[in-house]
């Protein structure tokens, strides 16, 4: 293969890699994102008197789980109490956070043993 085509080969390379980083960091920010906003709402809720998660979460509760990652997924229900739910939506959204740290450390390493254009 001609060093163009070396070069050319490896540039797409190194984008479909990219878009790939891309796509999962997106992924990975949503459940971070929609815990956010419940912890928010939850928040409301606690502020204005209110002890019990409502049942109309339980759907958004289900839904959520399915898009963790299983090392993620904690029990996660209505009609509890808001501030043990709360607690929970914490202690989910700090591993997922600790997850993407540890990414980010690994793919500042893969950086530095690309091949590089000639």
């Amino acid at each position: 293969m001609s060093p163009l085509a070396t070069t050319n080969a490896e540039i797409r390379s190194r984008m479909q890699h990219e878009k790939r980083l891309r796509e999962e960091r997106r992924r990975a920010a949503l459940p971070v994102r929609t815990i956010d906003a419940m912890l928010a709402e939850l928040e409301e809720l606690h502020l204005e008197g209110r002890k019990r998660v409502p049942e109309t979460y339980e759907r958004r509760l289900d839904t959520l789980l399915v898009s963790l990652p299983p090392d993620c997924r904690l029990q996660l229900r209505s009609r509890i109490t808001i501030v043990h739910l709360m607690d929970r939506l914490y202690a989910i959204q700090d591993r997922l956070l600790s997850r993407r740290a540890g990414r980010v450390e690994a793919e500042v390493v893969e950086e530095d043993f690309l091949p590089q254009a000639s």
